[in-house]
């Protein structure tokens, strides 16, 4: 018996728990009995799932697992903005600028940025709370090209979505949208209060002014996996994903 087949059994009743108080889980040594290995082994189990988010450890009473709470939604394509989407689903919601950084594209080191006839970028990030927690990070690439004054705006840029419709810019276009799942590196993890093992959702897009066929941005948006729930469109091609 090895600690994987300890780690499913938990992994069922947690699954299976729908109370909204947390469910308290069979203790150390009752579970080494039942599989019939050290206690040690269980203990690392156990912690393994703390660090995963899912069951919080109370000293000296017992592991009981994260009561469950409903999931925000995010549309990942769409015009509409995230601080709007937040609104609609909580009122306890809040966008804070942590970021605002100016820097040559050609000193960018991360490769992976693709962005059309830019030479100066803006590094724009946002940390989203939702219901007095942090959700999300949100960091839009935007072109400086365009916005050379955007630091005299800053009081406006926790939502870049307002922030272009100050500037007169009303139609966005995105030519793609790519998720992917990572797991929260130091700054990740000090920025969003969340464990070693607790997935993030990194979604990445550009966002295009539709009517002058220019680029606006590249955007990184970091969501808690365990604050959302994601909806996926079969259309082609929509408008900008503003989140």
């Amino acid at each position: 018996m090895d600690n994987i087949d300890v780690r499913d059994y938990l992994l069922e009743k947690i699954q299976n728990c729908n109370c909204e108080e947390g469910l308290k889980l069979p203790s150390e040594n009752k579970l080494a009995a039942k599989f019939s290995i050290p206690r040690k082994r269980i203990r690392d189990v156990y912690l393994d799932l703390e660090q995963m988010g899912m069951i919080e450890s109370k000293q000296g009473i017992g592991h009981f697992v994260k009561p469950k709470r409903k999931l925000l939604d995010i549309v990942l394509t769409g015009d509409v903005s995230f601080s709007e989407k937040m609104k609609l689903q909580t009122k306890d919601y809040k966008s804070v600028l942590t970021r605002l950084e100016q820097i040559e594209m050609s000193k960018l080191e991360y490769p992976h940025i693709e962005f059309a006839n830019c030479k100066t970028l803006y590094i724009i990030e946002r940390l989203r709370f939702v219901d007095g927690e942090p959700a999300a990070i949100h960091r839009s690439y935007v072109n400086a090209d365009l916005f050379p004054e955007i630091k005299k705006e800053r009081s406006q840029l926790s939502s870049i979505y307002q922030f272009y419709k100050t500037h007169g810019i009303e139609n966005f276009e995105s030519s793609f949208t790519r998720l992917s799942t990572i797991f929260p590196g130091k700054y990740e993890r000090m920025m969003l209060h969340c464990e070693n093992l607790v997935p993030i959702i990194l979604v990445e897009s550009d966002n295009w002014n539709k009517d002058e066929n220019v680029q606006l941005e590249y955007t990184e948006i970091l969501y808690r996996s365990d604050r959302f729930s994601f909806q996926l469109t079969n259309t082609r091609k929509e408008k900008g994903c503003l989140c």
